[in-house]
């Protein structure tokens, strides 16, 4: 679904704020149930809301409750208008050279807040649903990131250690897809061990197993056509450090 723009996407200033002007492209529902129906069959636990206005509900309420104080309204019959947040996209730091342990840690440090919160009169945790690392941003002087962009959303039956685990899985196949090797490993030892939550790092454990089926397509379009030796090798890692840090986390402390 990343490769069909579904909303168009300006920056514009008013009253001295910059804000993001994301409005929903005519015809695109016809085009979202389509590709819910391949999301659904490559078992990628998640959708995206072909209804404009349960779009915008949803991108209005998780950007209030993640960056609260921060300009979010309805725009027009088919837009939102969102506060422009501060800091750089992480893809855009990693084609740089300046994607670096530190703020790979700032990101798991984000999502795990973001992972406690939940939306009101909802009764579980919110997930983001697409997690790559277009998604998140950082900002040097604050030393933090921000989560970005919730157009997608992850299906009611999953439980909130699926979701969360989901959400960690995308922004690895999208990292190692996008960097070689050995930077890769380094940012993802940083961001798994910044990720405190043991559950989820255990959800994701079991998530670490080659695709199979039309999953196999999901995950190469989330991996950028990673070829399937590298893939494995890739799980495989990941599982010795998920490991290592379940190990760690286990171990008594010293006196």
């Amino acid at each position: 679904m990343d490769a069909v723009r579904v909303n168009t996407v300006s920056l514009e200033v008013r009253r001295g704020v910059s804000l993001w002007h994301k409005q929903r492209r005519l015809g695109m529902g016809a085009v979202i149930l389509v590709g819910n129906v391949f999301l659904h069959l490559s078992r990628s636990r998640i959708r995206m809301h072909p209804s404009i206005s349960r779009w915008r509900a949803g991108e209005l309420a998780s950007f209030a409750l993640l960056h609260p104080g921060r300009l979010a309204e309805p725009c027009g019959g088919r837009a939102v208008a969102l506060e422009a947040l501060p800091g750089e996209r992480l893809d855009r730091l990693l084609q740089q050279g300046r994607l670096t342990p530190n703020i790979m840690e700032a990101a798991a440090r984000e999502l795990h807040r973001a992972h406690r919160l939940t939306l009101p009169g909802a009764s579980r945790a919110w997930s983001h649903g697409d997690a790559h690392l277009k998604n998140l941003l950082y900002d040097e002087a604050e030393q933090r990131a921000w989560l970005i962009d919730f157009e997608t959303a992850h299906d009611t039956s999953l439980d909130a250690s699926e979701r969360h685990a989901d959400d960690l899985l995308v922004l690895l196949l999208d990292l190692r897809g996008r960097a070689p090797l050995e930077p890769a490993r380094a940012l993802a030892e940083a961001f798994l061990r910044a990720y405190p939550e043991q559950t989820v790092r255990r959800e994701l454990m079991s998530r670490l197993c080659p695709p199979r089926g039309l999953e196999r397509a999901l995950w190469k379009s989330r991996s950028h056509h990673l070829p399937d030796e590298a893939l494995i090798d890739w799980l495989e890692y990941l599982r010795a450090v998920v490991a290592e840090a379940d190990a760690r986390a286990a171990a008594p402390s010293a006196p």
